[in-house]
This record gives structure tokens, sequence and C-alpha cells, in this order.
């Protein structure tokens, strides 16, 4: 048996050498891969040989992609009315929602059984297409073919039709209909059955890339008409007002806000049916620690890296004015930690004078017969530090909640042994919904200070005092929703310098879902590994327990996040990753005791401590 999490790198690759871009490897049961996405099973066991069972993996993914390759999804439902004189009497009225596939189905008094039909022709077409086009595939099709069910005998024929080498995906939907016409769609076992619409919605997906263009022409078409409005280049008609020509001007206007929307409602049902596709990251899978089960479980989480797009200048503008008073005095305390000078380094070839140890060992050799050795002088090397320190920000939804203000001294007659209410914020909750939200913070009053605020300005503020000193560092996000999602975001990599984009970056990070910690743990360790650095840190900043809709058997139970967070950072130490967890919760104690031994996490009282505490912290972890 060859199990998908074993070679899923290896063929991570291979999909984006045949895609051109990036594929997350998926499992599924679908029959077509989406846009960014192939859907494969957990495992395969067909055959003994394990590269055998890789090659049908190999094979899965040609075909998926080759619905994209070979032209399905650029089916137009006006030529295929040319090709085909059939569909002239089946015509219905359509909608710009329906692809133009599902539109071609509903020709049909049953559209399941014509999408049947179609969907068997179309992968039998895309199948033959790959390959003639990727011969080294034919030899494992061949074997294969022994555990495929043969096709029904009344689609022979056809099949034949739609594998010849000039076939498209018109030949498939005029064959579909000669098919549906022979049958007897009352006595069809698929005439009342519904089948999953997925192709129809990946060309649905296919077709916002034309409507992006189109609405590209009309914003030019805007620029356009304005620049001759004003240039006095437009003119005014016999009969036509200025009012007339700056009404002409609005429809234009009016078209292209409609077509924005229409975009926009499109990509959200996208969304809603295909998920969250990732666009532009990369995706992981992570083994998750089940201490019920005292094993792993392998490739349970995928993780996504993304880079962080700024999207808000006042942020970034906010965060700089917030960070700036600090930054020089952050600077000379970071100073005192560098390293002091010059050493002297013996035995180099070349160097600023003549080292006398060495001079007369070399003495000794030649009055002994013995071959001297010529490395006779000694310089003056600048000391390095070699750190590489990775800081990993919790951007869990309770991020969001406000800093809390110091309480007030206990009145004596208040109720004795009140306590405030412990805050477990839903991640989907949404603050608009709350109608008594404008009650604590009234709409005049100043805009109060966040815990996201005051991580994002500690991590800025360390990221200057580091500029300084010359350590390697990077900046990351982390949360997510699931097993399946958990998300990894990049503001700034070990290599690239802290600029305005780096900066803006850090600006963008925003309270999102929950709080996975395992995988983000092991994917920072991951870098860390690969940045090559002598000392390597990875420091977490958070400010609560791990959880997740799906971390453990039961969604109130904790034990689960904890023990596979605390193995996740014992799984670091044995990487040679010194780690150190910081939280803002003040009932931290409870839980990071359990997870980290005494020296290796702090919990901050005050959120205003946050940025002195990770300055302490790093001094202590690379003191070299």
């Amino acid at each position: 048996m060859t199990h998908l999490v074993d070679i899923e790198r290896p063929l991570a690759l291979f999909a984006e050498g045949i895609a051109g871009h990036y594929c997350h490897l998926k499992i599924g049961d679908e029959e077509v891969a989406d846009r960014t996405s192939v859907y494969l099973p957990e495992s395969i066991e067909l055959f003994e040989d394990d590269e055998a069972n890789a090659a049908v993996f190999r094979l899965r993914v040609l075909v998926q992609l080759g619905f994209h390759e070979f032209g399905t999804f650029e089916f137009d439902i006006d030529e295929a009315r040319e090709r085909i004189p059939e569909l002239a009497a089946r015509e219905r009225p359509e909608s710009h929602r329906e692809s133009d596939l599902t539109v071609f189905f509903n020709h049909f008094e049953a559209p399941a059984l014509a999408r049947r039909l179609f969907q068997a022709l179309e992968l039998a077409r895309v199948e033959a297409r790959a390959l003639s086009t990727y011969p080294g595939a034919r030899k494992y099709h061949r074997a294969l073919a022994p555990h495929v069910p043969p096709a029904p005998d009344y689609l022979a024929p056809a099949l034949e039709e739609v594998r010849a080498p000039d076939a498209d995906v018109y030949t498939t939907a005029e064959v579909a209909v000669a098919c549906y016409e022979a049958l007897s769609p009352d006595a069809s076992p698929y005439a009342s059955r519904e089948f999953p619409a997925q192709m129809e919605w990946l060309q649905r997906e296919a077709r916002l890339t034309d409507w992006e263009e189109e609405l590209d022409r009309a914003a030019a078409s805007i620029t356009a008409f304005e620049l001759a409005a004003e240039s006095g280049e437009v003119q005014v008609g016999d009969g036509q007002a200025d009012g007339e020509i700056r009404d002409i001007g609005r429809d234009l206007v009016r078209e292209r806000d409609q077509l924005q929307r229409r975009i926009d409602m499109e990509r959200s049902a996208l969304r809603h049916r295909l998920g969250d596709a990732h666009d532009a990251a990369q995706s992981f899978r992570y083994d998750e620690w089940d201490y019920l089960a005292h094993g792993y479980r392998r490739g349970w989480c995928r993780l996504f890296e993304e880079a962080l797009a700024p999207d808000d200048e006042a942020e970034s503008a906010r965060l700089i004015e917030a960070v700036r008073p600090h930054a020089h005095a952050v600077r000379r305390r970071f100073e005192q930690i560098r390293p002091a000078g010059y050493q002297r380094v013996a035995k180099v070839v070349d160097g600023d004078e003549l080292d006398l140890n060495t001079i007369v060992d070399v003495r000794s050799d030649l009055r002994a017969g013995v071959s001297a050795d010529d490395r006779v002088y000694s310089r003056r090397d600048r000391l390095r530090r070699d750190v590489g320190a990775a800081f990993l920000v919790d951007l869990s939804a309770s991020t969001d909640d406000p800093v809390a203000e110091k309480a007030p001294a206990a009145d004596p007659s208040s109720e004795a042994g009140a306590t405030p209410a412990q805050n477990l914020r839903d991640p989907w909750f949404d603050d608009d919904d709350d109608p008594y939200a404008a009650l604590d913070h009234p709409p005049d009053a100043p805009e109060r200070r966040r815990i996201i605020d005051i991580q994002k300005e500690a991590v800025a503020l360390l990221a200057t005092a580091l500029e300084g000193i010359g350590d390697r560092y990077s900046v990351y996000g982390f949360s997510g929703y699931g097993r399946d999602c958990v998300e990894f975001y990049v503001a700034k990599e070990f290599d690239h310098p802290l600029d305005r984009r780096a900066l803006d970056a850090i600006a963008a990070m925003k309270p999102k879902r929950s709080t996975r910690m395992g995988p983000a743990i092991r994917h920072a360790t991951a870098k860390l590994e690969a940045s090559g650095a002598a000392l390597r840190v990875l420091m977490i900043v958070s400010d609560g327990f791990p959880q997740d809709c799906d971390y453990g058997p039961t969604r109130g139970d904790h034990e689960y996040g904890l023990q596979d967070t605390a193995k996740a950072l014992e799984e670091a130490e044995r990487a040679g990753v010194y780690t150190f967890c910081i939280t803002v919760d003040r009932s931290g104690h409870d839980y990071l005791r359990r997870m980290c031994p005494d020296a290796r996490y702090m919990v901050i009282e005050e959120t205003e401590e946050l940025p002195t505490a990770l300055q302490k912290a790093y001094r202590r972890l690379t003191q070299v």
C-alpha cells in the first residue's frame, strides 16, 4: 500500500510542472481538479510495488489537470448550438449565474442523465489526450486497465469517437446528445438520480477570468472617456447636450459597478461551494500527536503558507508612529549583547602579524627533519553572531479584544468573590451582530488599543533592535479553522530586509479564527532548520491556550490541544531549536507549565508589558 502522505512533496512538484502553478493535493473523491487543488485517495494498494502505486497517483493527477489543459472549461454554449443542430430545438432560458455546461445540461428533460453521459465521455476524451501528450504514462494505464470496470456496451462506439485525436469538448457534447436520444430517460437508472455538479462549478470559476478582463476593459473605457471629456475631444452632436454626455459617462460607471458586483457575488458563491482555495498559498501536511492513542496521526493537518498582503496604509502609519518613540532606546539596550569587537585567530596563511607560538613549533619541526606548517600568521577577525530567530504571533479572534485596563482598587462594599467573566469568544462571532456592542464602546469614544495592536508593536520594535545587531529573524502569524485549514502568514522571512514592505506586512496582521498551535510550531521549526543558523530560537506570542473546532475528540476538551502543542515544542527542542512561549493570558500558568519547562515561558499580567518581556526573553535565549 502506498500512502499519499509518503509521496506528497514529489507528487506536488509533478503536479506543479504539469499545471504551471502550485497545486494543493487534497484527499477526496472529486474526479476533476479545481484551479488550485487536485483530489486524490488517501492510499492506493492496487499493486505490490510502491512505485507502480505511485505511478497511479501521477496518472490521476495527469487526468484531472487534463480537464483544464485540454479545453473542457472553454465550452461555450453559443458555439455548441452552432455545431450541434439538435440543441436548437431544446433551447432553455438561462442565467449569467449558471455555467455554460449547466445551460447545456438543462436542454434535456433529465439533466442528471445528460450530465452523467457528458462526464463519462469527457473523462474518456481527456484521458486519451493525456496519454497521447504524455506517452510515458501509457505503461501504467495498461497495467491499471484490469482494475477498472468496463464501460457499458451502449457507450463503446461513443467512446471510440471521443478518443479520436481531433476530438474536442464539442465532440463530447455532440456524442452525449446522440447517446441521450438513443436512451429512454424514463427507463434509465440515471434519469432521476442527482450527480455532483463539480464540473459546472469549475467552469463558473474559470469564467471569472473572462469577467475580470471585461471589468478591466470597462475601467479603461471610463478612463478614456474622462480624458477625452477633459480635453474637449468628445463632441456634442445635433441635439446632444452636455448633460447627455455626462449621462453617457454615468452609464459607463454604472455598467462597471454592476459587473463588479456580479464578480463579487460569483466569487462568494464559488468560495462557499469549492472552499477557500488560498490561491497565493502553498500547503504542507503535518502529523498531529494523539495522546489518547499514544501515537501520531500521519499527515493529519494541512497548513497553508501565505504572504501577508498590506491593505491599509493608515494601519501601517499608525504602527510606525507607535514604534518610533521607543526604537532608539531599545536599540541601545540590544547593543549590549553585540559581540565585543574582534578575536585573534592563530595559524593562518595570511595575517597581520606572525604568531610566535607557531614559529617556535615550526623551528622544532625543521630541526627534527619534519615538514613544517606554513600557517605562521595570526589575524584579527570580527566576531559574528550566528542567530536565526522566528517570531510566531497568534492571530486568533480573541486578539481583537481591547487591552484590559488596570483594575481599580477593590471596593469594600462590593460583593465578595466577584470575578470578571471569562472571555471564550467564538472565532466566527461578529461584533456587528451584537446589539450591545455599541454600549461597550460608544462611537465618539477614542479608539481602544487591542491585544493584536500590542503584539504587532512588540514584534516591530524587536525587529528594529535586531537590525542593529545583525541577527537574522522572521515574523509569522498563524490562525485557521479546522485541521484542513491551518493558516500560516509570512510577514518577513529570514533574508528579507526590514523595509517598508515588511513593516506594512506586520501592520496587516489581523485577528482571524482559531488557535491550532501544533502545526504552526512544526512549520516554523522546519523553517528554522532550513535557515542554517547555528543558534535557532522560536518565540511564540499568544493570548490563550491552543484550541480549534476539531482539536480533539470533543470541542470543549482542551487536553488534546495542550498535549499536541507540548509534543510540537518537544520536537522543536530535539531539532536544536530553543523555544519560548509568552502569553498575555493571566491564567496562562495553568496550561503553560504543562507544555513548557518553567524557564521557557512567561505570563504577562498586563498586555502593555509585552514589548519589554519579549526583549528580556530574547536576550536571555541568545546571550552568547
